[in-house]
């Protein structure tokens, strides 16, 4: 091999190795590529039932998206229909209350909130939103007046309880910055040991819709 024949095999090797250099690097954890950040926020209402009667949860959903793929954030709902409960009313009234008009089951829910998202790169995608945290649940009752002039009042018997709600959403990118789910999930939560009350009262499935938006 000549002079002139290295010299050019050397130029060949180190533009390869240059070029490497240049490329992105994968890794057990991913690339080194830039990472695509957004964030969102989102109305969502849901149909369930509670102590088997037809209700309606509304509530809020936000968080910060990571490179398409995932949102991290929180979520929150409240039940806005009222339940009756006539198993807790006969109890008050053993108690030795006066029960004018039915009590009102009422509660609420929310925290940390996981939604990976498959298919990001589609227009039609599915999503996996999960929520884990805590909420609160009780009695609102009412005297003798009728509600419009009598101010409502809270029962003692109220609790705390753990809820984690998973579920499964089909997701349409209608515009940039708009995005459409529906879709179903299972509230599950710590039992419930209010008087005449079920300890599964708040346990069930929800189908609702979800408008989110932001930067995706």
């Amino acid at each position: 091999m000549n002079a002139r024949t290295l010299l050019l095999s050397t130029l060949i090797a180190f533009t390869g190795v240059h070029a490497q250099d240049d490329s992105k690097i994968n890794t057990l954890f991913g690339t080194d590529k830039d990472m695509a950040n957004g964030g969102w926020g989102a109305p969502s209402v849901h149909y369930t039932k509670v102590m088997g009667q037809d209700a309606l949860l509304v509530g809020l959903r936000g968080g910060w998206l990571i490179d398409h793929q995932v949102t991290l954030g929180i979520a929150g709902f409240g039940l806005v229909t009222d339940v009756p409960n006539a198993a807790y009313d006969t109890h008050r009234i053993e108690q030795g209350h006066d029960v004018d008009l039915p009590s009102q089951f009422r509660m609420g829910y929310g925290g940390l909130f996981i939604e990976p998202i498959l298919a990001h790169r589609s227009a039609v995608h599915v999503t996996l939103p999960v929520i884990i945290g805590a909420g609160g649940c009780g009695y609102q009752l009412y005297g003798g007046l009728p509600r419009d002039f009598d101010p409502y009042t809270y029962s003692d018997d109220a609790q705390a309880f753990f809820v984690i709600e998973p579920g499964v959403e089909l997701e349409l990118n209608l515009i940039p910055l708009v995005r459409l789910g529906v879709g179903a999930s299972y509230r599950y939560t710590s039992d419930i040991t209010l008087p005449g009350t079920p300890s599964d009262a708040l346990r069930g499935i929800n189908a609702g819709v979800t408008i989110k938006v932001g930067k995706f």
